[in-house]
């Protein structure tokens, strides 16, 4: 005997929806080219994005530039510990200071911690001053922990008309933007030691001091 067998409606299911598919690669996987513009672009941001240093403006007189130093250019005397003087980088700071200017020596922020200078308390005191404006990196000495304090340097000089002292030409960061190498051009001041310990900015690089 055959037996009937009533379909009994079958309830209404919800429809499961998919979800939209998400690419959870991380875009330097997936894009490469796109990071590397985000990159140039970053390098080729406007110079007046850069906010001053609190006192980078005050100068002491209108038509003298405010100089900005850099401190470790200026400072080095030697490849072993301590590498750098404080003295010198006093001298230089007062050499500038006498004549008129505001003066600012500029440097990555872990230098205010290591033994690479040899007087790190008169240093804290320069610092408490007003005379060091450190530039942004972790606390370590470490060449993937800092930010670049050249384009730091660069980038407010530029922006403010400052005059930079340094025997370095900058020629690595000037190619990457025209504001940064005009100022590497035309606003770098060289130095010299004489054999008296005195700091001297030789007669040629005297008029980039000065507005004309």
């Amino acid at each position: 005997m055959v037996s009937k067998r009533t379909d009994k409606p079958i309830p209404n299911r919800p429809v499961k929806q998919s979800k939209p598919q998400i690419n959870r690669k991380r875009p330097e996987k997936s894009n490469g080219g796109t990071i590397a513009r985000s990159k140039a672009i970053r390098k080729r941001r406007p110079v007046a994005a850069v906010r001053s240093p609190p006192g980078i403006l005050q100068t002491a007189r209108s038509d003298r530039r405010t100089v900005l130093l850099d401190a470790c250019n200026i400072a080095f005397v030697r490849g072993s510990l301590p590498r750098f003087s404080v003295e010198r980088l006093v001298k230089a700071l007062e050499y500038f200071f006498d004549r008129g200017h505001a003066v600012h020596a500029i440097f990555p922020r872990f230098h205010l911690y290591t033994r690479q200078w040899d007087d790190l308390n008169r240093l804290d005191g320069l610092y408490r001053k007003g005379y060091i404006v450190p530039t942004p990196c972790k606390e370590f000495p470490c060449p993937k922990s800092q930010v670049y304090d050249d384009r730091i340097l660069m980038a407010i000089a530029a922006q403010f008309q400052c005059a930079v002292v340094s025997m370095d030409r900058f020629r690595d960061v000037a190619s990457e933007h025209p504001d940064w190498a005009h100022v590497a051009h035309n606003q770098r001041v060289e130095f010299e030691w004489r054999g008296d310990g005195r700091f001297v900015i030789p007669s040629q690089f005297s008029s980039v001091l000065n507005f004309e």
